[in-house]
């Protein structure tokens, strides 16, 4: 069973592997997001193209399960 942690804006970044999930507001303010393996970095998404929150946590749910990792980390986007 794949675990979801949502972090705060302070909270630190886990150092252990996991599918991070980063969050963000698109246009017309809804919520996207796209996931990565921390293990392999991040690539920074693309921006225009990433999926809608609900579907983008369950598609990083299914990556974690194929992968064999048992954490999802959402986060929001940092600088």
């Amino acid at each position: 069973m794949t675990a979801i942690i949502y972090l705060s804006p302070t909270d630190d970044i886990p150092a252990e592997r996991h599918v991070a999930l980063v969050v963000h507001r698109g246009f017309g303010g809804m919520k996207k997001g796209y996931f990565f393996d921390s293990a392999k970095g991040d690539t920074g998404g693309s921006a225009g193209f990433d999926w809608r929150m609900s579907e983008a946590i369950e598609r990083a749910k299914r990556f974690a399960a194929e992968q064999g990792i048992d954490k999802v980390i959402v986060r929001a986007a940092r600088a």
